[in-house]
């Protein structure tokens, strides 16, 4: 794998390098990367990743994707920058492009030398500190909790790269007061990408939630397999895919759990069959754990599908697992206008071999520029966390929740899809503004309800009954010598339907990253 560097420009604003790191977390984590990394003799690691959490940054590379400068799949978060700055340098024509997309290469470019550098050892660190930090995460990196302190370093070599971080948090939600969210250790190894992380995770392409995967949760500690360059089948049997990319990756859950250290499974492959449409296939399931059948032959019969108790001599005491399967999709340049078009739909369960039961979201999102400066988007986006979406008056109490795994789809309180947790529908507006020196405006409005149906539902993470809720969230981002500052304000409105109660939460946040 070849390691990209960036062309040297005029001198600009530094920005900070997003943290990611790792958690050497059981035994068989650190033999995979010990075997990894041995057997990486001459293959060079084609720099970090594209981290998620970003809004400005994923703004800017779903822009160069819509233009057709980026020609690979962008939907499945963190990114390689190899191939993010290789279809940059491929480009012909650069004289001719909008301003918004001339700025918003120097951008990625002067994001990709802090974060590409090799063979040498680099620093970060960030702070932060928020009154009552907001309940729903959405792609936005913000405090989880009420103060946050960290340090990390990374390298990134001829044979491998590696991102340590620390985090100590004060008051933890969870009671993991000392955190290693956001690393990784690992090898490239020919185009795929071997790594232990505790990396956040983004899969589809909604920007205020995902079904399946999103950062609603802290990062489960993880090994995986991700494709880099996602170029095309060279077979005429599947050259008409375009380009293609694949994750894989196996984490186990924490302890404190009604099935102690459930293991997590996902895979991901989305692929652009022409370059104004992405499509992803999904599936990820939780198995295994202390008490339940772990075998090579449960994880096969999960693979697979054969999981449904009552079939083929499947019961409780060796049914595989909670799986969730869907497909999403991003439709961009609609008639020839700046607009993209984009949903997903998650089964919560299996009929005929396919998913069934869905959950589903839909969206609509535009680009452009303001007075020469400003380069927006804008979307709106619908979410529906209930089974059988199409069904006004039944699946509650389906989606998040399993009769076997009773934390249900969740990690350290928080739900691993959706933030708005199941049997919600939410609808959602945002616009990201970014000038020419990374000055960025963000705004996200929230109206919908959570846990809106069914029987009171004590494992839902945000409201055991339902609640009817509105939101307005500010974010202002600035650079300056010494990194970055984001400054968020945003209140919600809650109205209990059982006990009638209405309450008004007001909370904002103060954080601080380095630059190097």
């Amino acid at each position: 794998m070849t390691v990209y560097h960036c062309p040297d420009r005029a001198p600009v604003p530094r920005q900070q390098r997003q943290e990611r790191l790792i958690n050497p977390i059981t035994r068989t984590t650190r033999l995979l990367a010990a075997l990894a990394l041995v057997s990486a003799a001459g293959i060079a690691v084609g720099g970090p990743f594209v981290p998620a959490g970003d809004l400005a940054l994923r703004h800017d590379i779903q822009r160069l994707a819509d233009h057709g400068i980026i020609t690979g799949a962008v939907t499945t978060w963190p990114l390689a920058w190899g191939p993010v700055l290789a279809d940059i340098r491929r480009y012909d024509g650069t004289a001719d492009l909008p301003p918004d997309v001339r700025d918003a290469i120097t951008r990625i470019e002067v994001r990709a030398r802090w974060e590409t550098r090799t063979n040498e050892v680099t620093f970060n660190a960030e702070a932060s500190v928020a009154e009552s930090p907001t309940r729903i995460r959405g792609y936005q990196h913000t405090p989880r909790e009420q103060g946050e302190i960290g340090l990390g370093f990374n390298y990134t070599g001829d044979l491998f790269a590696v991102s340590l971080n620390g985090q100590a948090v004060a008051d933890a939600s969870d009671g993991e007061e000392f955190r290693a969210d956001g690393s990784f250790v690992g090898v490239v190894l020919g185009n795929y990408a071997f790594t232990a992380n505790t990396l956040e995770r983004w899969w589809g392409p909604g920007w205020d939630g995902s079904l399946i995967l999103g950062n609603n949760a802290r990062p489960i500690p993880s090994v995986s397999i991700d494709r880099m360059h996602t170029d095309a089948f060279e077979t005429r049997w599947l050259s008409w895919l375009g380009p293609w990319d694949l994750s894989v990756h196996f984490g186990r859950m924490e302890s404190d759990r009604y099935v102690p250290e459930a293991r997590f499974f996902g895979m991901r492959f989305n692929f652009r069959p022409i370059p104004s449409l992405e499509i992803g296939l999904t599936r990820s399931a939780q198995w295994c754990g202390e008490g339940r059948p772990c075998g090579l032959d449960t994880f096969w019969n999960l693979l697979i599908g054969r999981d449904n108790r009552g079939g083929e001599g499947i019961d409780v005491d060796n049914e595989p697992g909670n799986q969730l399967a869907g497909v999403d999709w991003r439709w961009s340049r609609l008639f020839g206008s700046p607009l993209a078009f984009y949903g997903q739909a998650i089964g919560e369960d299996e009929a005929g071999g396919f998913p069934s039961r869905y959950l589903g979201q839909l969206g609509i999102e535009g680009t452009g520029m303001i007075s020469g400066r400003w380069s927006y988007r804008w979307f709106g986006e619908l979410a529906e966390t209930k089974c059988d979406v199409l069904e006004p008056n039944s699946g509650f109490d389906c989606a998040y929740n399993h009769s076997i795994y009773q934390t249900g789809y969740r990690y350290r309180g928080r739900s691993v899809g959706h933030g708005a947790d199941n049997d919600a529908r939410l609808l959602s507006a945002g616009v990201v503004l970014v000038d020419t020196d990374e000055t960025q405006w963000q705004a996200l409005v929230r109206y919908g309800a959570l846990n809106r149906g069914g029987n009171p539902d004590p494992a839902n993470t945000l409201t055991p009954t339902r609640q009817d809720i509105a939101s307005l969230d500010l974010v202002h981002v600035r650079m300056f010598k010494y990194g970055r500052i984001d400054i968020g304000l945003g209140m919600e409105r809650a109205e209990d339907d059982v006990s009638g109660q209405t309450s008004s939460d007001f909370r904002g946040y103060l954080q601080w990253r380095s630059a190097y």
